[in-house]
């Protein structure tokens, strides 16, 4: 784009001996349109939020593929007015630009994430995605073996947009809450964190998502790795 303005302009320059008073308005009309194509920001990013492996998935409790695990939508508990958001680009000028998940909203992108995990880790994921209050009195027995829901407390990725340095800062907290289908009944809870920060000379709606899905994927990865969890997952699975 650059190069055919600056071409625009040459060009008028190579005319202004037929007509100096056009020639003029050509090219201020040209750097307007470069100023315009540089400077204007966007009405908003999005990002598409995902499981990506922190580290190479551990073996299960026991054979998971012998049970049913079912994920729900998880809840949104974070504080805020306007849930959708997952985070804002601050400009140099103190412009603030909306940061949204692309396809799906937090609370499913969640748990998409989480059946992704889950899998990869060697279990049977159920294909149902059914709404849960994280409350015993509505665990169904339609949803197989184990259920594995949960809130989410903190979810944020955000960047100082400066004119010489960008700063990417991400955080998650999550609640994982697992639940006996059979017995109906909640046997462990597990809350994990995780934060990253970067310092970079360029701005990409693909660091934003490098860093949102880095949180996301580790804090989900502590909270099913962990040797309590294994531990409450076996003592159940073993019954």
């Amino acid at each position: 784009m650059r190069r055919t303005i600056a071409a625009g302009i040459t060009a008028i320059h190579g005319r202004t001996r037929e007509n100096p008073g056009r020639g003029l308005i050509g090219t201020v009309a040209c750097l307007m349109l470069l100023i315009a194509a540089t400077g204007c920001a966007p009405a908003l990013y999005s990002v598409n939020m995902r499981y990506e492996a922190a580290t190479a998935a551990g073996p299960v409790a026991t054979d998971g593929r012998k049970y049913s695990v079912t994920v729900p939508s998880f809840l949104d508990l974070r504080k805020m007015e306007d849930t959708l958001l997952i985070g804002r680009v601050v400009k140099s000028d103190g412009a603030s630009v909306p940061i949204l998940p692309r396809y799906v909203k937090p609370p499913d992108a969640v748990a998409g994430a989480l059946r992704e995990l889950l899998f990869k880790s060697g279990y049977f994921v159920s294909p149902d995605r059914p709404a849960w209050n994280l409350t015993e009195a509505e665990i169904r027995p339609e949803w197989g073996t184990i259920l594995v829901g949960g809130s989410i407390d903190e979810l944020d990725v955000t960047c100082l947009d400066s004119l010489t340095m960008k700063r990417y800062r991400a955080k998650a907290r999550l609640t994982l809450i697992f639940a006996d289908v059979r017995q109906r009944r909640i046997f462990y809870r597990v809350t994990s964190e995780s934060s990253s920060s970067l310092d970079h000379i360029l701005f990409s709606e693909e660091k934003l998502e490098e860093q949102i899905n880095g949180v996301l994927s580790d804090a989900l990865e502590k909270a099913i790795a962990g040797p309590e969890t294994s531990r409450q997952l076996r003592e159940v699975l073993s019954r």
